[in-house]
């Protein structure tokens, strides 16, 4: 009997040690954390993954806009990653030519301070790119012409400033010199009338000259439009292929006497800034027959996706 109780003590020991190494140990969660948000955190927040923040602002048509918080200046982030430095550099390299543009419309427009961000993004992308002494050679040029102006208007305002004395100062001495006996005036018929009075009637008694041509190229409004002889392809956007978008701008421009066009400019665009920066820029390499003036036309940009996109392939 004594043995029996022994032998059934030993299979409760046996029995007590083989439950506690198969079952694992509980886990242990700090306090008011979960399984989801585990995963959360391991998963990573997505705010802070430059790549991720430019395609966001991407999609959201910022792509140089605000300084900052755009597109371009979170690919330059993203390009010092080793894992996205490849992506980073392809898509910097579709996004170059937009930023070009929006610091050549910057310095059209005089803005100065947009023309300097703009060329330093286009530096930091690359710092040998051909535009770069171009862009140089133009803010310098647009910097001698803002020096200028201020110049002119400091003088201006000066002369302004002046004008009142001067004024004053005429105004006191009239009297000591304009008033005459009537008897010198009317002394002899025959005698010449006033200098002032022969002025006057010399004046009035020579036709005016037409005032001289301007140099500048007189822009014809004709009906018929000079043929164009050297076409080019858009770039399509890189935001709008992505998400495949078609849509189309409209352009305003000036043909110049030897077929080159200047002054573009925007009319209208669908969907609104998504294809503008692009027409702009084709616009500027069509070139058209030249007829030795200036002549006012527009066109319209159209944006269609190949067949494969469409399809989704």
């Amino acid at each position: 009997m004594r043995t029996s109780w022994v032998w059934i003590g030993m299979g409760a020991v046996l029995c007590m040690t083989a439950c506690r190494e198969v079952s694992p140990p509980p886990a242990v969660l700090p306090a008011g954390a979960s399984s989801a948000g585990i995963v959360a955190v391991d998963a990573g927040d997505v705010s802070t993954d430059p790549y991720a923040r430019a395609t966001r602002a991407l999609s959201e048509h910022r792509m140089l806009s605000p300084a900052g918080n755009n597109a371009v200046e979170h690919y330059l982030a993203a390009r010092a990653a080793a894992t996205d430095q490849a992506r980073a550099d392809a898509a910097l390299a579709e996004l170059q030519p937009y930023v070009l543009i929006a610091a050549e419309q910057a310095i059209a427009r005089g803005d100065s301070v947009e023309a300097v961000r703009l060329r330093n993004l286009i530096e930091r992308i690359d710092a040998r790119a051909p535009a770069l002494p171009r862009l140089r050679a133009a803010m310098a040029t647009l910097a001698r012409a803002q020096a200028a102006q201020a110049t002119v208007a400091v003088q201006t305002s000066t002369i302004d400033a002046a004008a009142p004395a001067r004024s004053t100062a005429s105004a006191a001495v009239a009297p000591a010199t304009t008033v005459l006996p009537s008897r010198d005036v009317e002394s002899s018929p025959t005698s010449p009338p006033p200098a002032s009075t022969q002025t006057t009637q010399a004046t009035q008694g020579t036709p005016q000259l037409p005032a001289p041509p301007d140099a500048t190229p007189r822009i014809v409004q004709a009906p018929r439009v000079p043929r164009l002889v050297q076409d080019a392809q858009p770039r399509y956007p890189l935001p709008a292929l992505r998400a495949r978008i078609e849509g189309q701008a409209d352009v305003a421009f000036t043909i110049q006497p030897d077929g080159s066009v200047r002054d573009v400019r925007l009319v209208s665009s669908t969907p609104s800034g998504m294809f503008d920066a692009s027409a702009l820029a084709v616009a500027q390499r069509w070139r058209f027959e030249a007829t030795g003036q200036a002549h006012a036309s527009s066109r319209t940009v159209r944006f269609r996706l190949p067949d494969a996109e469409k399809g989704g392939g």
